[in-house]
């Protein structure tokens, strides 16, 4: 088992954060849009390369939880959004996943290799090659995007890039498998990599010129969701291998200075961490609600920024308290949950057999 390290909790809480955040001005991103874009630029690299990190042993019940997870929550939202109004029939689709739970599905395919990997336990070459075609198959993936798709629709018409997360857990899987191949020596040698106070500086200027980048060229958003193929982010002109090196260079740089600037003690964003997946299952119930009413429509962007800030304190605060996780725990961890009922249904049919 890893031991804690209250330096990944505290980065998971900011992260989760920000995806809260980001999803909340999402609502009116033309209001903020590059800061928008700037978030994508490094939030899910960053949280799936922590998530490949703390994949170390990937078993087959993990796999599963995350397939009940997915089942769970799919169904809920589906059944949340026609109650807000949003469908007009009541339909259930696990083809698409819903918002947020693209990440809950490339977490079963991403697991199931790293399984496999475990199971295989290769050497550092073996690793070392594994990882560099898995780089290759993500840096090249968005080259075949439509390709692979108009190939697949033959099969199966509906699918698109986001059926299954197909397009995003190749595009995010060199991230994992960053986090996943890395001993816990060498995270600790990049934590020192850079001090604190030169990485925050760094990382301010950084956020400055990416800012000023975003502002002047289009279509990075579609470059860093990682879901499109390079027909919607490729502008005339532009190289196919500069513009995925971009996205990979930049992500990581800024994945880089985070690692090195955030304090390794215990704070709020501890527990945010700690609680970061209820806080993801959960939060778009809000945003959903908030999308629905519109009830921001006609404020001026400051005031809608100052307030999608609040809300997404409040949302974290709430989503991540110990009662919160508490009452929720049945859900958010469902084979344990199956585990306990079956062992009750067990246990009585014995007592009745006695």
């Amino acid at each position: 088992m890893i031991e804690k390290d209250l330096k990944i909790s505290n980065i998971k809480g900011l992260l989760i954060f920000l995806v809260v955040f980001g999803h909340l001005i999402e609502l009116y991103k033309g209001n903020y849009y590059q800061i928008f874009v700037l978030i994508y630029a490094f939030h899910m690299p960053l949280f799936i390369f922590i998530s490949g990190f703390l994949a170390k042993r990937a078993t087959v019940s993990k796999i599963i939880n995350f397939f009940i997870l997915y089942i769970i929550f799919q169904s809920f939202f589906d059944w949340y959004l026609y109650f807000i109004g949003d469908y007009k029939t009541l339909q259930f689709h696990f083809g698409k996943p819903q918002f947020h739970l693209w990440y809950i599905v490339s977490m079963i395919f991403w697991y199931a290799l790293a399984w496999g990997i475990h199971w295989l336990r290769p050497g550092k070459v073996g690793k070392t090659i594994i990882f560099l075609i898995v780089f290759a198959l993500g840096f090249y993936s968005r080259w075949y995007t439509e390709p692979v798709v108009e190939f697949i629709k033959e099969i199966y018409p509906n699918f698109t890039s986001y059926t299954l997360s197909f397009q995003r857990t190749i595009s995010f899987a060199p991230f994992f498998f960053a986090g996943f191949f890395i001993s816990k020596n060498k995270l600790r040698m990049i934590y020192e990599s850079i001090p604190e106070s030169i990485a925050k500086g760094l990382l301010a200027v950084t956020a400055a010129a990416v800012i000023l980048y975003i502002q002047y060229t289009p279509n990075l958003e579609s470059l860093f969701r990682g879901s499109f193929g390079m027909e919607r982010f490729l502008n005339e002109g532009e190289s196919y291998y500069a513009k995925i090196m971009l996205h990979y260079l930049l992500s990581g740089w800024l994945c880089l200075l985070i690692l090195t600037s955030v304090k390794g003690e215990r704070s709020v964003l501890t527990k945010w961490g700690d609680h970061s997946i209820t806080i993801f299952l959960f939060h778009p119930v809000f945003v959903f609600l908030l999308r629905r009413t519109e009830f921001m429509a006609d404020w001026k962007a400051d005031t809608q920024f100052i307030v999608y800030f609040g809300f997404a304190i409040l949302i974290s605060a709430l989503l991540g308290s110990n009662v919160f996780s508490k009452i929720s725990i049945f859900v958010t961890s469902p084979l344990t949950t199956l585990k306990k009922l079956t062992s009750v249904v067990i246990r009585k049919k014995k007592y009745s057999a006695d």
